[in-house]
């Protein structure tokens, strides 16, 4: 029996580039408008090869690649970083990675892209499908946190663009379901910090009654995924109840405690569960040993509270007080890293 396919939006489908794979290197032909009623449509032949390996994860492995442009205009030299997906994880189902391609389009819009990883486009071939995304030399913040926690100050940044960009997804009924900081992309670092959200491949639209179902090959990353994805606290999971929004919030919350201390906050499944099912509080005690604000305490504990529905909106996030407050006036501030 043939894997059933998914279908391809509008979206989607025109982001397609058109491709040949050669002996060597990948060739694309790109199309835009032309300059004169002679000439009404102009093409750009791209030849690119692979460099390297960026890094690899449960659905995908990411490549560095270089282009040398063969014809029109512009011939300089460019790199970009290509997602290389496997359409069939078990034989005979085909992974939906149309809805990783549909929430990466969506957000490559220009309205977006500085919020997000941008693609220009994706091909497949055989058993695999490509998605061609900008390159980022500065990597992902998770090689940013090895030394030591970060400032107040430049975890706030981080955080204030990060919530925007959930706000963005959230509003157009996108639930990322896997953010961490190797799924946030640096584009420029200390102590000016620019990053992107990148990495939809669990991505899902919220259903229209106002959450995603549960899907047991899809949890997420333990340490930074919220407890009613296990099933824990509420009764949500694995017992059938879909989920909503709020497991990025409890995300979001996750990473700003690992930026601010530099440990997890809730490493083991046990630990989650002890805390989802209230046999254990809110361990604070290394907030308070690395002298982290009030406020900035209050706003992780809000953003992981057990309960989903108890937790805050990302727009209502970004209106509390470690987000508003100016940072000097901020009780208990590590400030000085």
């Amino acid at each position: 029996m043939p894997p059933r396919r998914h279908p391809v939006s509008d979206l989607v489908s025109d982001a397609k580039i058109e491709t040949t794979i050669l002996s060597d290197s990948i060739q694309h032909v790109f199309y835009a408008p032309g300059r004169s009623a002679q000439r009404r449509q102009e093409q750009r032949v791209e030849n690119w090869s692979r460099e390297r390996k960026l890094g690899e994860g449960a659905f995908g492995v990411v490549y560095l690649e270089r282009c040398q442009q063969l014809e029109g205009d512009g011939g300089a030299c460019k790199l970009r970083a290509v997602k290389q997906i496997k359409k069939h994880i078990v034989p005979g189902q085909e992974l939906d990675y149309t809805r990783e391609l549909e929430a990466i389009f969506k957000f490559s819009n220009p309205r977006y892209s500085h919020c997000f990883v941008r693609s220009d486009g994706w091909f497949e071939e055989g058993d695999y499908v490509f998605i061609s995304m900008e390159y980022l030399e500065h990597g992902d913040l998770q090689t940013h946190l090895v030394r030591r926690p970060l400032p107040e100050i430049e975890a706030r940044q981080i955080t204030t663009q990060v919530l925007e960009g959930l706000e963005y997804m959230h509003e157009n009924g996108f639930v990322h379901r896997d953010l961490k900081p190797s799924n946030i992309m640096v584009v420029s670092k200390s102590p000016e910090w620019f990053v992107k959200i990148a990495d939809f491949g669990i991505s899902k639209r919220r259903q229209q009654e106002g959450a995603t179902t549960t899907d047991t090959m899809n949890k997420g990353t333990l340490g930074f995924t919220a407890p009613e994805v296990f099933g824990f606290g509420s009764g949500e999971g694995d017992s059938g109840v879909s989920y909503s929004f709020a497991v990025d919030l409890w995300s979001l919350g996750a990473v700003v405690y690992l930026m601010l201390t530099k440990t997890l906050l809730f490493p083991t499944l046990g630990d989650l569960f002890k805390y989802a099912t209230g046999a254990t509080a809110f361990p604070a005690g290394r907030l308070k040993a690395f002298q982290v604000s009030e406020q900035a305490h209050d706003f992780v504990a809000q953003l992981m509270v057990p309960t989903a529905v108890d937790r805050p909106t990302a727009k209502s996030a970004m209106g509390h007080l470690w987000m508003t407050t100016p940072l000097i006036q901020l009780k208990g501030t590590n400030s000085d890293g």
